[in-house]
């Protein structure tokens, strides 16, 4: 489909030679799925409740669920941004940086390689 072709991102070559054209197509797609905040470390991953809320009350059914939806949301959209950057990067690159935590430190690492 067409809004699939928007977001295809030619591979990061194993050499980086079209790291600049890279890097800016998929910083488009990214921000075109309105994901950018998850690049550049600005989207915070939520804690989940323990036993009890942080102000020391027991959290309401309702808060908990809305608390887990904004999880997996968070969840949802750092992996979108990963399988953006995964698709497009080499094997020998993917398992350098596959075990970081979060997309935002993910890019990091590849643009300090880069």
């Amino acid at each position: 489909s067409t809004t699939s072709a928007l977001f295809n991102v030619p591979k990061l070559a194993e050499d980086g030679s079209n790291w600049i054209t890279y890097k800016e197509q998929t910083l488009t797609a990214i921000g075109a799925r309105g994901s950018m905040r998850y690049t550049d470390g600005r989207a915070i991953r939520p804690v989940p409740f323990q036993a009890k809320k942080p102000d020391g009350s027991k959290p309401m059914e309702t808060e908990i669920e809305a608390l887990d939806k904004t999880i997996d949301k968070f969840y949802q959209k750092d992996s979108l941004v990963k399988q953006q950057v995964f698709s497009t990067i080499s094997d020998r690159l993917l398992l350098r940086v596959q075990k970081l935590d979060s997309a935002a430190t993910i890019w990091a690492e590849i643009c300090d390689i880069h």
